[in-house]
C-alpha cells in the first residue's frame, strides 16, 4: 500500500510518471493484488482495466515466467517490461503516447526499481 500512495502522491504533484504499485506483484498475495487494482480502478473510474492488468501479471509471473528474482538483472527487466507494456496498453486506450513521457516512465521507474530491489531483496518469493 506504502508504493500505491507514493505513486499517487508523485503523480499528482509533479510531472513524472511512476507506476511503483506494479512493483507489489513480486512480494504481495493475489487477494492483496486484486484490492489494490480494484482501488485504483475505483480511483481513476477505469473499468476493471487495472484489476485485470494486475491479475494477468500476476499469473504470468507465478506460472510462466519462473525467472529467479533474486538476480538484479531478470527483477529489473520484467518489472520495467510490465510497467512499460503497461504505459503503452493504458495510453492506447486513453490517450497518446508520446516519446518523451515514454524516456519519463523509464527513467524514474528504473530508479525506483533498483532502490525497491535492495528492499525487497529478502522477501522475494520464488515461484517454484
Amino acid at each position: 500500500m506504502f508504493y500505491l500512495i507514493l505513486d499517487i502522491l508523485i503523480y499528482n504533484y509533479t510531472n513524472y510518471l511512476s507506476y511503483f504499485f506494479l512493483l507489489n506483484i513480486n512480494t504481495k498475495s493475489l487477494i492483496y493484488n486484486i484490492s489494490v487494482g480494484i482501488l485504483i480502478d475505483y480511483i481513476l473510474n477505469t473499468f476493471l482495466f487495472n484489476t485485470i492488468f494486475i491479475v494477468i501479471c500476476y499469473l504470468l509471473k507465478k506460472y510462466l515466467f519462473k525467472f529467479n528474482y533474486h538476480n538484479k538483472i531478470y527483477y529489473y527487466l520484467v518489472n520495467i517490461f510490465y510497467i512499460l507494456i503497461y504505459y503503452i496498453i493504458s495510453n492506447l486506450i486513453y490517450s497518446n503516447i508520446f516519446l518523451i513521457d515514454i524516456i519519463n516512465v523509464f527513467i524514474i521507474n528504473s530508479i525506483f526499481i533498483v532502490i525497491s530491489y535492495k528492499k525487497d531483496k529478502l522477501d522475494i518469493l520464488c515461484y517454484r
